[in-house]
């Protein structure tokens, strides 16, 4: 609960500084550039790190053992992710003038600004690796509350310093790099402050077998970290590439309208940093059941959470849009279809955090690398021919391939299967609530007519989902607080 209350807080702040305050105090080409350097750094990181987080997250049952520090796993950890920083700042370094040419803007920007990537990159690499090892831990709560909520109140001060000082933008990026470098450290001290210590790699003793498991097992997940990351980032870096001078500017609508999307994917997010050290006991001790029971009940939770949030968004999304400029309404289509993608990668629950922690972890990998080209492929000519809204399809057509393999795997290799049939009523109540609110009379008000529909959006909702039985672990858990709240009242 409070990872899904920490994951909501960062997403309205999230909004209020990507849809309200970026947009509005920085120029639509330093906003774009501000998204697309998170966006190589995030794509970058994903793949420096060698596969670590899911590795760590498998592995760590067979290292678990306090009394020596967990066999040493931190050292091997950070000494792993050092390298892979320090081979992707280079890579940066000197692909640099390519990526000007490639990301080259009226204004020059990437060419002045583009190597704040490396720091950005950085913190990226260490902050995944350490928050893997956090989550194997059980110790999930530190890492959402520094990347969902504190990075996010100090990128808002950031820009509020901004607003009344004035910054060049130099020193913004600055300052901008330096946000993300503060929660990987501070989720370093966490560890250090828990008891974990660093172990001299000379101690550190593995045998043979479980060391050449381990790297193959890296080598064949890198892609499915990748591709954890790409839809949305990938995305923003081939606008970049695609739509010439004005790319940056586009790179910050479509990152709005991905921001719109995000908010369906929140659930997803949350639930997966507690269920997947889950699954790798699981799959460690071969209890089908267990696995079964926990693909059963999150893809009913996140498709049931993601439906109300994307009937919220598509009722809500003109009006949100108003508190933009309305150049930012070029994202409009783009945030629906985004929205749909989230809701359909959460529908699914955790099939592909299931096949990661299997023994049969390859076809995750394989399936991820599929979802790498596709997408490349898709925005490559989507993108030229319908802009930023092209983009979101091809996120929409990739992933729906992938999941389509993933559920289908999953069903004849392990009988597994996370649909009810329960799961068609949320769709269908989705349509049955939505429609008729888009037909309500305006009150003349964005924000009343939001806070509004919303209002009457939840009301019809929530109880309906509760008489349906379509998600009784959050709704029985709702009705009970209640009842808590109302006695003590």
């Amino acid at each position: 609960m409070l990872n899904t209350g920490l994951t909501y807080a960062g997403l309205v702040l999230g909004f209020v500084n990507v849809a309200v305050l970026y947009p509005r105090f920085l120029p639509d080409d330093e906003f774009g550039l501000t998204r697309l350097l998170v966006s190589v750094a995030t794509i970058g990181g994903a793949m420096a790190q060698f596969g670590l987080d899911n590795t760590i997250v498998r592995y760590f049952p067979y290292f678990r053992d306090p009394s020596s520090r967990n066999k040493g796993l931190l050292s091997v950890i950070l000494l792993v992710a050092s390298l892979g920083a320090c081979v992707a700042m280079l890579c940066i370094g000197l692909l640099h003038p390519w990526f000007t040419e490639v990301f080259s803007d009226r204004n020059g920007l990437y060419k002045e600004q583009g190597l704040f990537a490396m720091p950005l990159l950085v913190a990226e690499v260490f902050f995944l690796a350490m928050r893997s090892y956090s989550r194997s831990l059980r110790r999930t709560v530190v890492p959402m509350f520094l990347r969902e909520f504190l990075l996010r109140v100090l990128q808002t001060a950031l820009i509020c310093v901004h607003i009344v000082v004035g910054l060049p933008f130099t020193a913004f990026m600055l300052l901008f790099a330096l946000t993300f470098l503060l929660c990987t450290g501070f989720l370093a001290f966490d560890l250090w402050r828990s008891g974990e210590r660093l172990v001299p790699l000379r101690d550190i003793r593995l045998p043979s077998r479980l060391k050449r498991s381990m790297v193959v097992f890296s080598f064949w997940t890198v892609a499915a970290s990748v591709a954890s990351v790409v839809l949305g980032s990938l995305d923003q870096m081939m606008i970049g590439a695609l739509l010439g001078a004005e790319a940056l500017r586009y790179v910050g609508y479509y990152a709005v309208a991905f921001n719109f999307g995000a908010v369906v994917s929140a659930p997803m997010r949350a639930l997966s940093q507690l269920a997947i050290p889950i699954l790798a006991d699981a799959w460690k001790k071969k209890d089908h059941d267990a696995i079964q029971v926990i693909y059963v009940r999150s893809a009913a939770a996140q498709f049931t959470v993601g439906g109300f949030l994307f009937l919220v968004i598509w009722v809500d999304l003109s009006g949100l849009f108003t508190l933009l400029r309305p150049e930012f309404m070029a994202g409009y289509g783009a945030a629906l279809v985004i929205s749909a993608t989230s809701l359909m990668n959460m529908a699914v629950g955790l099939n592909a955090g299931i096949i990661t922690m299997s023994r049969h972890y390859r076809v995750d990998s394989i399936t991820s690398a599929l979802l790498l080209v596709l997408n490349v492929v898709l925005n490559w000519f989507f993108i030229r021919r319908w802009g930023i809204e092209g983009a979101a399809w091809s996120s929409f057509v990739s992933l729906a391939v992938v999941l389509i393999i993933r559920v289908a795997y999953l069903k004849k290799k392990f009988d597994l299967w996370p649909f009810t049939w329960r799961t068609l009523l949320v769709p269908v109540l989705i349509v049955g609530v939505g429609t008729p609110l888009h037909m309500l009379p305006s009150t003349g008000s964005a924000l009343i007519d939001m806070v509004l529909i919303t209002t009457i959006a939840t009301v019809v909702f929530w109880p309906l989902v509760h008489w349906a039985r379509l998600a009784p672990d959050i709704t029985d858990r709702g009705v009970r607080f209640a009842r808590r709240w109302t006695g003590r009242a």
